[in-house]
């Protein structure tokens, strides 16, 4: 990788943290200028505008969790297991371990519902992404018996990912994985009775 590349790659991975966060309407130049170490024509060099690298940070984080999600699902032989692998992931967002501040998609999402963002469809393209995994996971389950096969996936599907950011985001604010665990408890109990 060359040296122009390295120094987009550094700005996006600093400023996808920022976004993240802070925001993209709250965060400013200023504060990716202090992250990075650039000036801000170093920054302006590698992005046209501060809603370019917005939306290319937003890509980058989505797409760092969307290779581990599959990942980890790919990797098991059942639901239960799958299903496992991808509320292991999920929880990564409560300890930064893999994004820090949270779900990136629920982030941008509650941020464009007040404000218009320039990347709205990778948003919703994200949180189809995360419905359709889930969705899989549950017909592979209802295919080897692991599933009632009454379940319809895709409410399912929208009930276990609400449930998961409904309980991420009240976790991050007391500070207690008690409610994701919670979810995740009847979670479990309504999928593998």
């Amino acid at each position: 990788m060359n040296k122009g590349k390295k120094t987009r790659t550094h700005i996006i991975e600093k400023s996808s943290v920022l976004f993240n966060k802070t925001g993209y309407k709250m965060t400013s130049i200023s504060d990716i200028m202090d992250a990075t170490g650039l000036k801000k024509g170093g920054i302006y060099n590698h992005f046209e505008n501060k809603d370019t690298l917005a939306k290319e940070s937003f890509s980058h984080s989505k797409n760092v969790l969307k290779e581990k999600y599959y990942e980890a699902v790919a990797s098991k032989d059942t639901a239960y297991k799958q299903l496992d692998a991808f509320i292991s992931i999920f929880c990564s967002l409560y300890e930064n371990n893999i994004v820090v501040g949270g779900c990136p998609l629920m982030n941008a999402a509650i941020e464009a519902d007040d404000s218009k963002v320039d990347f709205e469809d990778s948003i919703k393209d994200g949180f189809s992404g995360l419905l359709n995994l889930i969705q899989k996971i549950i017909e592979y389950g209802q295919k080897q018996k692991e599933i009632d096969n009454d379940l319809d996936n895709q409410q399912v599907a929208i009930f276990i990912l609400s449930s998961l950011e409904g309980s991420l985001a009240l976790s991050r604010l007391f500070q207690d994985k008690s409610y994701l665990e919670s979810v995740i408890k009847q979670i479990r109990s309504t999928l593998f009775r």
